[in-house]
C-alpha cells in the first residue's frame, strides 16, 4: 500500500510543487517505499530480492508520475488560445 506513495505523490507533487523540490520530494518517498517494501516483502511472503526488483519497476513508473505531474502543470500554467 505504501507503493502508491511515490506514484501519487509524483502526480501532485509534479503539479504543484516548484519543479527542483518535487523531484527532491520524490526522491524521498520513492526511498521510503522502496525501505518498507523491501523489509516487508517476508511479512507477506516474499523474499528480500521481490522487494528489490519490485522496487526497480517502482521506479521506472515513479519518475513517469512525477513527468506526468510536470506536463499537468505546464499545461495549466500555459496561455490559452488567443
Amino acid at each position: 500500500m505504501l507503493a502508491l506513495l511515490p506514484l501519487l505523490g509524483g502526480v501532485l507533487l509534479g503539479w504543484l510543487a516548484p519543479r527542483k523540490a518535487a523531484i527532491i520530494a520524490q526522491i524521498i518517498c520513492y526511498a521510503v517505499a522502496e525501505t518498507v517494501l523491501t523489509l516487508t516483502a517476508p511479512s507477506h511472503g516474499g523474499h528480500y530480492s521481490d522487494g528489490i526488483i519490485i522496487g526497480i519497476a517502482l521506479a521506472a513508473v515513479s519518475t513517469g508520475t512525477l513527468y506526468l505531474g510536470f506536463w499537468i502543470g505546464r499545461r495549466r500554467r500555459a496561455p490559452g488560445p488567443a
